[in-house]
C-alpha cells in the first residue's frame, strides 16, 4: 500500500477511536506525523466532506458523508431502521438498554456497536454509537461469534487479550463458551468486558442464514440477577428472531 494512502487511512481512523474531535497538534503528537502533514490531509477531507471544522474552536470531527459511506458499505441504516422498533420493545420488556452489534467480516476480533435505544434505569452503560470492543470480551461479540463458524475458527487461533480480569483468555475455555452460547440460543458476558456489567445477546441471521449481527442487553450485576437473566433472555432472543424476520430470514 502506498505510504500516502496508509497516513491518511490514520488519520480518518483516529476519529473512530474514544477521542471523537481532534486539534491538528493533537492528532501529529497521536500519529507521529508532522503538522503540515496532518493539515494537508484535514483540509483534503474538508473539501469532501469526510470532516468538519469547529469555526470556534478549530477542532476536526467526521462529517456527514463518512456515516453516509459507512451505511452504504455494510447497510446499517436500513438494518438499523429495521430493527429499532424491535430494540425499543426489548427495553420495554426487560428495562435495560438494548444494542445492535455487528462484527465486520474483515475483522471478526472487533464487535462494532451500531444502534441502541436507551432504558430510563438511573445507572446504565451508554455506548457510542461507533465504538469498538473485542469480540471475545463482550456478550455481543460472542452471540455472533458462536453462530458464525469462520468468525470463531479466527478469533480462536489469535490470541486473545485481557480487557479485565473476567476475559476469557483461553481459547478452550472460549470455545466451550461458545458452545454453550449455541446450546442456550443467547450469550452471557460476566463481566468480561466492563468491571461489573453483565450481558445477554443472541444472534441475528440475515436472508440467508448468515450471522454478523447480534442484540443484547447489559446492566450492573447488581441487576441482572440470575432471575432476571431467566426471566430476559428468552426476551433477547425473541427480538433477534424478529429483527432477523425483518432482513428476510425465514426459519427458526
Amino acid at each position: 500500500m502506498l505510504t500516502s494512502v496508509r497516513k491518511a487511512a490514520a488519520v480518518i481512523e483516529a476519529f473512530a477511536g474514544e477521542r471523537r474531535d481532534w486539534s491538528i497538534l493533537e492528532l501529529s503528537r497521536a500519529l507521529g506525523m508532522p503538522q503540515p502533514t496532518v493539515h494537508h490531509f484535514l483540509a483534503s477531507f474538508r473539501e469532501l466532506g469526510w470532516v468538519t471544522q469547529d469555526p470556534a474552536t478549530k477542532r476536526y470531527r467526521l462529517g456527514i458523508r463518512m456515516w453516509e459511506i459507512g451505511c452504504a458499505a455494510v447497510n446499517l441504516g436500513e438494518v438499523a431502521e429495521s430493527a429499532r422498533p424491535s430494540l425499543r420493545e426489548l427495553v420495554e420488556a426487560c428495562g435495560e438498554t438494548a444494542h445492535l452489534g455487528m462484527v465486520p467480516p474483515e475483522d471478526p476480533r472487533t464487535v462494532v456497536y451500531v444502534d441502541r435505544v436507551d432504558s430510563s434505569q438511573p445507572v446504565r452503560i451508554v455506548t457510542m454509537l461507533g465504538s469498538r470492543a473485542p469480540s471475545h470480551s463482550s456478550a455481543m461479540g460472542k452471540a455472533i461469534l458462536a453462530h458464525n463458524r469462520e468468525f470463531e475458527a479466527l478469533v480462536l487461533a489469535g490470541p486473545l487479550a485481557a480487557v479485565t480480569a473476567h476475559t476469557i483468555t483461553d481459547a478452550g475455555l472460549l470455545r466451550e463458551d461458545l458452545r454453550q452460547t449455541r446450546e442456550r440460543g443467547y450469550s452471557i458476558g460476566r463481566g468480561e468486558f466492563a468491571g461489573e456489567m453483565i450481558g445477554i445477546a443472541a444472534p441475528i441471521r440475515d436472508r440467508t442464514g448468515i450471522v454478523t449481527l447480534g442484540v443484547g442487553i447489559w446492566a450492573p450485576s447488581v441487576r441482572m440477577t440470575p432471575g432476571f437473566i431467566e426471566t430476559a433472555a428468552p426476551q433477547v432472543v425473541a427480538a433477534a428472531r424478529n429483527i432477523s424476520r425483518g432482513l428476510g430470514h425465514i426459519g427458526a
